[in-house]
């Protein structure tokens, strides 16, 4: 019986860490999306699109029961968390390198495992060792040269834990609040707080938004709403600390499909990194 149910625990592990690496490669082909057809979108605009999926989620809500305080306060974290966490992004990028950007967000790989030590649960010694080599991987990859620390890497320092703590959050309320009122109620909300800055500070032109249809299509529905679904549905079969390993590869995934799609060369250097963090993830998927 016991070899049985660790059989099953592992299939079930098995498959959430492929559905996990899924929404990360959904993640990963915005940035060559973007990049093609929605450049023109400013970010805070672009954060407004990846959370107004959410909207569409309204219906199937309809016949559910009320969502009760524990689903509406876990969502609402989620979407703060999530929110707060590409505002810092985008104010640190105003500062620093797009490439250090990539590397310190990342960093939200270790932590986790530390957020989780400060609420009392263990992390596997696999785990800590995976999130060294992967955070050394993502350097690799992402870091073209070394500068100064400034005032933009604090912000994106700052966001990277709030990444963290979505992260934490959403391994909190899954097992016990419904996937799709989650994901709508987070969903909408960072939309909601994005579409306010958007308004303010970059004033989108809705005119210019029907050449872009292919590229806000992807965004809304593909790299927004259906990877925020994965993400909570199956995130509850793994341990935070192994899901942000997981999520980590979206720079990976970002870096290849630069190369494939808009032929972006990648360096010898780079090409190590992304094997140095594919390497981690395979040791996080041990015991």
């Amino acid at each position: 019986m016991p070899d049985r149910y660790n059989k099953v625990m592992s299939n079930k592990k098995f498959f959430a860490s492929f559905m996990l690496l899924l929404a990360t490669l959904f993640w990963g082909l915005s940035y060559t999306v973007q990049s093609i057809s929605a450049s023109g979108l400013g970010p805070f605009t672009t954060v407004f699109f990846k959370g107004a999926g959410g909207f569409f989620l309204l219906p199937l809500l309809a016949g559910k029961k009320k969502i009760d305080r524990e689903t509406l306060t876990g969502g609402l974290l989620m979407g703060a968390f999530a929110f707060g966490g590409c505002l810092l992004q985008q104010l640190g990028i105003m500062y620093s390198t797009v490439s250090k950007a990539s590397f310190i967000t990342a960093l939200y790989i270790i932590f986790v495992p530390l957020i989780e030590i400060f609420f009392g649960r263990k992390v596997r010694r696999s785990i800590w060792f995976s999130c060294l080599l992967a955070v050394a991987g993502l350097y690799f990859l992402c870091m073209n040269s070394v500068a100064g620390i400034n005032i933009g890497d604090l912000f994106l320092l700052l966001g990277s834990v709030l990444f963290a703590g979505q992260i934490i959050v959403i391994d909190r309320c899954v097992r016990k609040c419904d996937p799709v009122a989650l994901t709508f109620i987070s969903q909408s909300a960072v939309a909601l707080f994005a579409l306010a800055v958007s308004l303010i500070r970059e004033k989108p032109d809705v005119s210019s938004f029907a050449e872009m249809i292919p590229a806000i299509f992807y965004i809304v529905f593909i790299g927004g709403l259906i990877s925020q679904l994965i993400q909570i549905r199956y995130q509850r079969d793994l341990e935070p600390s192994l899901a942000s390993l997981l999520m980590s590869f979206e720079s990976v995934f970002g870096a290849l499909f630069g190369w494939l799609i808009l032929h972006q060369v990648m360096s010898p250097k780079e090409i190590f990194g992304c094997l140095l963090v594919f390497i981690a993830i395979l040791l996080a998927e041990t015991k």
